[in-house]
């Protein structure tokens, strides 16, 4: 009886840490998919403000996830050419280049 309560136990203590392993892991993916997402909203919305401004310069947005910096300057007499940096509270990413057409406002390029 002792030797099958004994393997009953090991079993019940091997789901255990395997199922708190899982648990784990889960919790890391989804907290690294919602940072992910959080600089791409950000990133998104600092180009929307830049492309409506639509005037030469550097604008910094303070966001609920982060600061978004954007530095925009013109291409040609048509394109301008925008610099997104998005940081947030403990690292800073890099830069996301954007060119669109100044007239009718839609993205060329998103690099």
């Amino acid at each position: 009886m002792l030797p099958y309560s004994l393997m009953l136990f090991m079993l019940m203590m091997m789901a255990g840490v395997a199922s708190t392993s899982m648990f784990l892991s889960k919790y890391q993916y989804l907290s690294n998919m919602g940072k992910i997402y959080e600089r791409k909203v950000s990133i998104a919305h600092g180009v929307m403000l830049s492309i409506d401004r639509g005037t030469v310069g550097t604008f910094v947005h303070h966001g609920s996830f982060g600061q978004t910096e954007s530095k925009t300057s013109q291409l040609s007499d048509q394109h301008m050419v925008m610099e997104i940096t998005y940081q947030s509270t403990d690292k800073v990413f890099m830069p996301v280049l954007v060119v669109y057409n100044k007239d009718t406002k839609h993205i060329i390029d998103w690099k």
